[in-house]
């Protein structure tokens, strides 16, 4: 049975191109429709903002963060609980959005913009929602 779940999250999680992302600001949470990039293999999730964004000031200050990826015609919901980790190296961004432009080609002018950040949430634990009554709750790798 957790294998099959674990099949579903792997394929929410490979299948799909946008999430909503919520911070928190330490009071109020905030919560945007953002395309993402992961590392499935690792579970960090990469998402391009603006310096100034909300989402920014939100996880510089409380790095805890939430990702919602959905499949809402299948009634299917993944809940991932995730801290903000800033990128250190320089290459490792550069190779990174090399790699969500890939995929995302129309998100060229936003990380081109000279106070876009590629902000990287890794995510520890995972919350699957099949329908209203079935929950299946795991650790992620390297968590």
């Amino acid at each position: 049975m957790s294998k099959e779940k674990m099949h579903l999250i792997d394929d929410l999680i490979t299948g799909e191109e946008t999430c909503v992302l919520a911070s928190s600001d330490g009071i109020r949470p905030h919560c945007s429709l953002m395309y993402f990039f992961a590392d499935h293999a690792a579970m960090k999730f990469y998402f391009f903002a603006l310096d100034t964004s909300q989402h920014c000031r939100n996880l510089r200050d409380h790095p805890h963060a939430c990702l919602l990826i959905d499949r809402r015609d299948d009634g299917l919901s993944l809940c991932i609980h995730g801290v903000h980790s800033p990128i250190r190296k320089r290459q490792t961004t550069e190779a990174i959005t090399r790699l969500f432009l890939m995929k995302f080609p129309q998100m060229a002018e936003l990380a081109a913009h000279p106070d876009a950040r590629l902000l990287r949430v890794d995510g520890r634990e995972a919350h699957l929602s099949d329908g209203l009554e079935d929950l299946f709750t795991t650790k992620l790798k390297n968590s």
